[in-house]
């Protein structure tokens, strides 16, 4: 398994944290339960210690006059607090003096050495020395009051608590504990790496070529999300390969038409010159150059549909006057439609604000207007108009033409479509071009048909 698989890396991250966190855990639990277990021994020992002093005093009062050693109940209850706490019990008088004890051996010589000068217990009137050390444990010194009035002490020398086999097992126990999570965390990475590899695979058989694939991702967490924007990515990515390819077909088609005419020209002025007929060699020349023209237009056109396409051009959105932007492209056109004898009727409101890029606004309704003044007939009208509610601006421009069949209205703002029977020419970009720049400027647009003709309806938010 090589450590760039991803699900590799979510398992080694994970069991890193989790040794971190373990050992934490058991710094932690090993320093604060250590804490209260000593709190706790402490008390223990001086409630020990009260009670142990009470019954050897008690001892003694009861043979007020017989001295320690001689007090066989004394040695008695030595001897039996002995065996309960399983350690060493003796006591000496206030001249140091062994008066009892409870084993057979002599006192541990090196108890003084061992204890005595180390780390003193805070217990009232009782001194407990503690040595953890190998061997070690703890000794406490109880006063007792002797019958005759003077002062002994008590010695109590218990072994060492052993706590390092519970931290071992509890050691133990954190390890296991992480073996079986970090066991568990396999699956859990194979789950979210799992989607991941199919939509890798999903990218893979796009990239092959089947640009119809999308991913089966779903759910509503991140990875769902990611295949959901996949599977968007993927459409847009088809759309526009799909459509590229319709331009170039089309592209094709339309340069292929003026290259004819060029080339049928050429011929004819050829033979015309061998026969010396001049004046009809000049008529083919102005044909020539009108079809090179037309065929410069028509690039042009194709670059700037282009550019939209792929969104070359940077837009920049303004507030605009709409009815002033309107009335400076009637002026531009009004030559074009004196010529023709058509009638304009503009019903502008004074001002109407819309936010978007003066100059690609610019050209997208000058390509509405001049594709309106083009293909109405002669002595036809163009009506425009300007309307507002709470949230848009409507702007609507219908000029004189027949009625359209559904199918001609959706097809009108596809690249290269022309109605059929339209004497006229033109590029049939210039609606295209139109719809994308509306379109990028936050706005929508539709044609239908209207009472006084073909009516285009563009909604522009405010």
């Amino acid at each position: 398994m090589k450590i760039s698989r991803l699900y590799t890396k979510i398992f080694l991250s994970f069991l890193g944290i989790l040794v971190i966190t373990e050992a934490l855990i058991f710094v932690l639990f090993v320093h604060f339960a250590g804490k209260q277990f000593r709190d706790h021994f402490e008390q223990q020992m001086q409630s020990q210690a009260t009670l142990v002093k009470e019954f050897v005093e008690d001892k003694i009062r009861s043979e007020p006059l017989l001295s320690p050693s001689q007090n066989q109940a004394l040695k008695d209850i030595i001897l039996r607090m002995g065996e309960i706490y399983s350690a060493r019990f003796w006591l000496t008088g206030h001249d140091g003096g062994v008066l009892a004890k409870s084993f057979d051996v002599g006192i541990p010589k090196d108890v003084e050495e061992r204890f005595v000068g180390g780390k003193e217990m805070n217990m009232g009137p009782y001194k407990v020395y503690k040595d953890f050390r190998e061997g070690g444990g703890f000794y406490v010194l109880i006063p007792i009051r002797m019958g005759d009035g003077q002062t002994g002490v008590l010695h109590a020398l218990f072994q060492p608590i052993d706590t390092r086999p519970h931290k071992r097992g509890f050691a133990l126990g954190l390890v296991v504990i992480g073996v079986i999570i970090a066991l568990l965390v396999v699956p859990v990475s194979r789950q979210i790496t799992r989607p991941l590899n199919r939509l890798r695979q999903s990218a893979v058989r796009i990239s092959e070529g089947d640009l119809s694939h999308r991913s089966s991702l779903s759910g509503k967490d991140e990875i769902g999300q990611l295949g959901r924007t996949f599977n968007i990515m993927a459409e847009r990515l088809e759309r526009m390969i799909r459509g590229g390819k319709e331009l170039t077909a089309n592209v094709s088609h339309e340069l292929r038409s003026p290259l004819a005419r060029i080339r049928v020209a050429e011929e004819i002025i050829g033979e015309q010159l061998k026969k010396g007929d001049s004046e009809r060699v000049e008529k083919h020349l102005s044909a020539i150059r009108e079809d090179i023209e037309e065929l410069d237009r028509l690039i042009g056109r194709i670059l700037e549909f282009s550019k939209l396409d792929i969104h070359e051009r940077s837009v920049e959105r303004v507030p605009l006057n709409l009815p002033a932007l309107l009335r400076e492209l009637i002026d531009r056109f009004e030559t074009a439609m004196r010529e023709k004898g058509m009638v304009v009727r503009a019903e502008l409101p004074s001002s109407a604000d819309v936010y978007g890029d003066r100059e690609s606004l610019r050209s997208a309704l000058s390509n509405l207007l001049d594709n309106a003044v083009k293909f109405a007939p002669k002595g036809g009208e163009v009506a425009i108009g300007v309307a507002g509610d709470a949230d848009h601006w409507l702007l609507s421009v219908t000029n004189t033409y027949w009625k359209l069949s559904d199918n001609e209205l959706d097809r009108l703002f596809e690249p290269f479509y022309r109605v059929e029977g339209v004497q006229e020419r033109g590029t049939g970009l210039g609606l295209a071009i139109a719809k994308k720049i509306i379109e990028q400027n936050g706005g929508r647009i539709h044609a239908l048909n209207s009472e006084k003709g073909l009516q285009f309806v563009i909604l522009f938010p405010k």
